[in-house]
């Protein structure tokens, strides 16, 4: 032997082990840190991606009815007024600017009333309703994306009662 004695335990041979391992370099520890610090970032971006499809949006503004839209369609799908009555609706966009098609935006169109109200992605905005006087029944639609007019989940009803 060398002047050190064999290690008489399994908890000695460890120590041992670790005692002969070279330090990692500074330059190593500096990378691993960045990367650590990079995939904390990327990490915490997709969790706020994936939070704001999540959570609901937020209560409706003072009397207004809340309809939201995002790429799965208008929440809720139908909403019934009173003819000739006028109501505040709350039009939500619940898509982050990131959304592939449409950037975000969504509209709420009823070509029977000439209605045409566009909201930006992950906001809203009030806008007044006046119903006709005449009851019926009245398809409103987003033309902007997700297939627009043709795909049925980018549609709701209006419904006009007397």
């Amino acid at each position: 032997m060398t002047g050190k004695h064999a290690p008489s335990t399994a908890a000695e041979a460890r120590q041992a082990k670790r005692d002969r391992q070279p330090l990692p370099s500074p330059r190593r520890q500096l990378r691993s840190i960045a990367y650590g610090l990079v995939a904390a970032v990327i990490a915490v971006a997709a969790l706020g991606l994936v939070a704001t499809r999540l959570l609901p949006a937020g209560p409706a503004a003072a009397g207004a009815v809340q309809i939201q839209a995002s790429m799965g369609g208008f929440t809720p799908g139908a909403m019934s007024v009173k003819a000739g009555s006028t109501v505040s609706v709350e039009l939500v966009s619940t898509d982050s600017s990131f959304h592939s098609d449409g950037g975000g935006w969504h509209e709420m169109a009823i070509d029977e009333l000439g209605i045409d109200w566009k909201v930006g992605p992950e906001s809203s905005k009030v806008f007044q309703l006046t119903a006709p006087t005449t009851p019926g029944t009245y398809t409103w639609y987003c033309g902007i994306c997700c297939g627009g007019r043709a795909n049925p989940s980018m549609q709701g009803k209006l419904t006009v009662t007397a």
